[in-house]
């Protein structure tokens, strides 16, 4: 019983509401159907019909819990003349004035009196509880809007942090790979190219004044042979007081040994050319154990090229 007083006041809107939408919809979708496919013109019938019984409804909740609902009572009072001029029209056109007349009427009753039902079943409060009601309200949007901000900063900041890491943990893995690499580098240069071990120490390398000493006064003359004696400026070799020669360095041995190596590449007829020649001497000096810089050789090239074009012979 209780239930059929609280229902009551609502059969009379809902029954002249439903009756108003499906007059709509037969008069949208009719008229439309001169210009669209019947389809289409009343489906545009049906989405008009429902966006005004969504704020039919809205307006509605709206009211019974006390809050504000100025957007739904005007899609309300908008959709209202629409509608009565659409149907008025409707009948207009189909040639029937009371077809007309009783359409327009038909969305004006069912809007007055759903707005009398409202009336009667919405909460009245006054205007100080509503105040109180919109202040919380508002209170508690702001809370829920600085939470969602806390939340997001918090995710932002741990999410930076984590590709911070992630960056830091790249740029070291790079690091030991290309350390890694040069090791790896490095060893296989030394095994394709060993360093020659004479006794612990290395060959000596030639000195810029050993290579000017060279270069001014031409290939030494030939060792002399053992046992012949002399000394000083006479040309013979100095030596011992017994008569032994004095040992040769290793520096000068190799010195030696690279210039006369390098009159023997040059006297070819015609003279190989610069890289030819340092290719050979390369090989040479190689095969022969003897060092010396590619400055040397480049210089005793020099050397031999000026000779033959001031002597026109090899020295």
């Amino acid at each position: 019983m209780k239930t059929w007083k609280k229902a009551a006041p609502w059969l009379l809107p809902g029954i002249l509401t439903a009756v108003a939408v499906v007059w709509a919809v037969a008069a949208i979708g009719d008229t439309l159907t001169a210009q669209a496919h019947p389809a289409f013109a009343y489906s545009v019938a049906v989405l008009y019909d429902a966006v005004w019984l969504y704020a039919l409804a809205q307006e509605a909740a709206h009211r019974r819990q006390g809050s504000s609902a100025r957007l739904p009572k005007t899609i309300g009072w908008v959709f209202l003349p629409l509608t009565v001029s659409v149907l008025a029209a409707h009948g207009l056109l189909a040639g029937d004035v009371l077809a007309a007349v009783v359409g327009a009427l038909i969305p004006v009753l069912a809007k007055v009196t759903l707005v009398m039902a409202i009336d009667r079943d919405r909460t009245r409060i006054s205007a100080r509880a509503q105040a109180a009601i919109d202040r919380t309200r508002a209170t508690t949007r702001d809370r829920i809007a600085v939470s969602r901000a806390v939340a997001q900063a918090r995710a932002d900041q741990t999410k930076a942090a984590a590709d911070i890491l992630k960056a830091a943990r790249e740029a070291e893995a790079e690091a030991v790979t290309v350390t890694h690499d040069a090791f790896e580098r490095y060893a296989e240069v030394l095994e394709q190219h060993p360093v020659p071990e004479l006794d612990g120490a290395l060959p000596g390398l030639v000195s810029d004044s050993d290579l000017e000493a060279l270069l001014s006064g031409g290939v030494p003359e030939p060792v002399p042979a053992l046992g012949t004696g002399g000394d000083g400026p006479s040309g013979s070799r100095s030596g011992t007081d017994d008569g032994t020669p004095e040992p040769e360095s290793a520096k000068e041995a190799n010195n030696r040994a690279v210039a006369m190596l390098a009159a023997e590449l040059y006297a070819t007829d015609p003279p190989p050319s610069k890289r030819k020649f340092r290719e050979g001497m390369r090989a040479q000096m190689n095969a022969r154990g003897l060092t010396g810089a590619w400055e040397t050789i480049d210089a005793l090239y020099d050397r031999e090229k000026a000779l033959t074009g001031q002597g026109g012979g090899q020295s």
